[in-house]
């Protein structure tokens, strides 16, 4: 991997030329995950790996160089003690990122680009609910439920849709979604019905009921946003803020250079990119 990106001083305009250029090839490829040694990881690849969902890549940081450190930052976590943070890297935005900065990170979203199928190009929102905190999958079911629409009456001010948001077993973009042509007509998902298990690292808890996704979020953000005058596209991180720190939101991204927004794992302490170690 080291070879692929020695040419630091090179890469802004190799990137751009990838991503705006001449050909419809890039001239860049990120390395896919296995390929990766697993401590090089993103702690937002970690996040996405225990959504179950694949698809993503994380940016070497050999790419991203000194602007990576814009990002280095971690957030407190508020001193609530529901979330393992040691180790996660929590960053802020990458606001005012330099052109060779801001390309490296859409060169991930430029591998995605114009797709639609299949859980990594949707908005998510994951939970993984402590085996304390609920005695069964139902009860689990009904916490996310509730702690969605409760962050979303404060992020929105009270001005939310009526939309549906059920939670479900398998993730937005996922064929197993629905069982049946009926279901998805009623938008009746098949429901989460899995006993606790062993929780992922970064949720303080032995075992938890997870991962619980809910079911189309992005519908319900553009309404609730249209409705209180504000971005949807960055109403998903604001949402993340009031939800409890068990639950984890997935930002696809939006391609370079128009809008440009990078991919990203957005949650109560702050959001998480796909930038690796």
């Amino acid at each position: 991997m080291s070879m692929l990106f020695s040419v630091k001083g090179c890469v802004g305009t190799l990137l751009l030329v990838a991503l705006v250029g001449c050909s419809s090839t890039p001239k860049v490829t990120l390395p896919e995950p296995k390929d990766v040694p697993r401590e090089k990881w993103s702690d937002a690849m970690l996040v996405l790996e225990a959504m179950r969902i694949d698809g993503q890549r994380d940016i070497p940081r050999e790419m991203v160089g000194n602007e990576v450190d814009n990002l280095s930052a971690p957030r407190s976590s508020g001193g609530s003690g529901g979330l393992a943070t040691a180790g996660l890297g929590y960053v802020s935005p990458p606001t005012g990122f330099s052109s060779a900065g801001a390309a490296s990170l859409g060169v991930g979203l430029f591998l995605l680009g114009g797709g639609s199928a299949g859980p990594v190009y949707h908005y998510q929102v994951a939970a993984w609910v402590p085996e304390e905190l609920a005695s069964n999958p139902n009860q689990a079911s009904a916490m996310v439920w509730s702690a969605w629409l409760d962050a979303r009456e404060k992020y929105f001010g009270g001005k939310i849709s009526k939309l549906r948001h059920e939670p479900a077993k398998y993730a937005d973009g996922s064929g197993k979604k629905y069982d049946r042509l009926a279901d998805l007509a009623a938008g009746n998902p098949a429901p989460f019905d899995a006993p606790a298990s062993a929780a992922p690292a970064f949720i303080s808890a032995e075992k938890a009921y997870g991962p619980i996704f809910l079911t189309d979020p992005s519908g319900e953000l553009f309404a609730d946003a249209s409705r209180a005058d504000k971005d949807g596209m960055d109403a998903l991180a604001g949402i993340a803020r009031h939800l409890p720190e068990w639950m984890y939101a997935y930002y696809p991204g939006r391609n370079w250079p128009k809008d440009f927004r990078p991919a990203a794992i957005y949650n109560k302490n702050g959001n998480l990119y796909f930038i690796g170690k």
